[in-house]
């Protein structure tokens, strides 16, 4: 039995869902944003401006990037969000990025709260992701009052080389030992003041290349997230769970606590794990390379796969 996103019968989209341009604090116009994508190989971006009421690094509006898009390269109209009521954070602010808004969805009221503005987002269709969590110092609270997000930032490309806060792990963890279900992204957060473009992507099975049928297959946990390796397939037969991926130096299979089994090797493009040992409600794979750099699969729930 193939696993998500794996037992699609659809083809795979690179992605960057956390990205800006000239719209509100980036060094480089949406043109020359796209074009850098484009030329890395990528099939779509989210240019996710900053969207409050500061002028200094945001703007008013969802930007309409549609006039980039073509049959081989779209956009999906985006932004990172913000409201007052964070601990950690020199303005105060939440970070919250959200995939497919309408256009016409305004920034946070003085007095909207952070699990408020994720609700406002879901409801308008987006999918909406808890941004880079270490890198703001999320405590356990903020990340469960706003845990009905769809999914939690794995890794953030920018905040990983500009300050060594750009894992999302321990808050994804954190939420799933309390029985929450968020997916997985790594993203850039690209803004071009430093090499921040081509860190972090999802890979996403859709149906086809336009913005619905990303975010649907986005919030259904279709998609796996890499800042290198390629996942090529996660199954189950039986009890034996089975991993194939590019070539790599460990994969990790990683539940509740700190439960974890590894395998480790120079060359390593597939191996198992006996799941008959494994006694949890969910698990996760983690591959990592030679250079250092993840993949990470969506979190698998027992309770779904025996469905």
């Amino acid at each position: 039995m193939h696993l998500p996103p794996f037992d699609k019968k659809t083809p795979f989209f690179r992605g960057n869902l956390h990205g800006h341009s000239t719209h509100s604090d980036g060094e480089l116009s949406p043109e020359r944003v796209a074009a850098t994508y484009r030329d890395l190989g990528y099939d779509f971006i989210c240019l996710s401006d900053h969207l409050w009421s500061d002028k200094r690094y945001s703007a008013p509006t969802v930007l309409d990037a549609s006039f980039l898009n073509d049959q081989d390269f779209i956009t999906i109209p985006s932004a990172e969000l913000h409201c007052h009521g964070k601990l950690y954070d020199q303005d105060n602010l939440w970070h919250i990025v959200a995939n497919g808004l309408p256009l016409d969805f305004t920034h946070a009221t003085a007095t909207e709260t952070a699990p408020e503005m994720v609700q406002r987002a879901i409801d308008a269709g987006a999918y909406v992701t808890i941004a880079h969590p270490e890198w703001c110092c999320m405590t356990s609270e903020e990340a469960l009052s706003v845990s009905h997000a769809h999914s939690v930032e794995i890794y953030n490309h920018s905040c990983a080389i500009g300050s060594m806060r750009g894992s999302g792990v321990t808050i994804a963890d954190l939420l799933l030992n309390n029985g929450k279900r968020p997916s997985f992204t790594a993203a850039d957060d690209s803004h071009f003041h430093t090499p921040d473009a081509g860190g972090g992507w999802v890979m996403v099975a859709a149906e086809r290349l336009e913005a619905g049928a990303l975010v649907t297959a986005l919030k259904a946990g279709d998609h796996y997230s890499s800042s290198g390796p390629i996942l090529h397939d996660i199954s189950l037969n039986g009890s034996q769970l089975d991993v194939k991926c590019s070539a790599s130096h460990s994969v990790s299979l990683v539940g509740p606590g700190h439960l974890a089994q590894s395998r480790h090797g120079p060359n390593i493009t597939s191996t198992q794990f006996d799941l008959s040992d494994v006694s949890s409600e969910w698990f996760r794979v983690t591959v990592r390379d030679s250079a250092g750099r993840h993949a990470w699969s969506n979190p698998y729930w027992r309770d779904v796969l025996q469905a």
